[in-house]
C-alpha cells in the first residue's frame, strides 16, 4: 500500500492539498484479466495503482499482445493524457487483484483551476512521472 508522502500525485502536496485533490478520487478494484484502459479509449482520467500490478501491452498487426511493461503499486496510468489529449495508446490490464485510485478529469480541473498554486504541485509530479516514464524507455 502507498504511503501518502509516496503517492506519485500528491508527492509534492501537504495534507490539506492532499485533502482538496482527494475530493475528485474514486476507487475501484479490478479483478485479475479485467482491462483497466483500452488503447484508442478517449478518457483523460488519471489512475494510481495502489495496491497490485498492470500490464501495459500492445497489439501488434496480427492481433499478438506486446508487453510494452509491468507496473507496480505506486504507479500513474495516463498522466500523459491528462496534459496532451489523444487517444491511449497502449491497453493496460490486471495481473491479479488491482485496487485503483481514479481522479477524472474533470473534477481534477475544476480542482486545479481553483487553486493555481495546488496545480502547479500536480503538474509537477506528473512531468517527474513522465520523466521517469521516458528516461525508462531510452535505457
Amino acid at each position: 500500500m502507498i504511503v501518502q508522502n509516496e503517492h506519485p500525485l500528491y508527492r509534492y502536496l501537504d495534507e490539506a492539498e492532499i485533502r482538496i485533490v482527494g475530493q475528485a478520487k474514486r476507487s475501484e478494484t479490478f479483478m485479475p484479466q479485467d482491462i483497466i484502459i483500452s488503447t484508442g479509449d478517449r478518457k483523460r482520467d488519471i489512475l494510481c495503482i495502489d495496491e497490485g500490478q498492470a500490464l501495459v501491452f500492445i497489439e501488434n498487426e496480427a492481433g499478438e499482445s506486446i508487453e510494452v511493461a509491468r507496473l507496480e503499486a505506486g504507479s500513474l496510468i495516463g498522466e500523459m493524457n491528462f496534459v496532451m489529449p489523444t487517444h491511449r495508446t497502449a491497453s493496460v490490464k490486471a495481473l491479479g487483484e488491482v485496487k485503483a485510485s481514479i481522479y477524472p478529469y474533470h473534477e481534477l480541473s475544476v480542482i486545479l483551476a481553483q487553486n493555481y498554486s495546488l496545480a502547479y504541485k500536480v503538474f509537477a509530479a506528473l512531468n517527474l512521472q513522465m520523466t521517469h516514464k521516458l528516461l525508462g524507455i531510452i535505457k
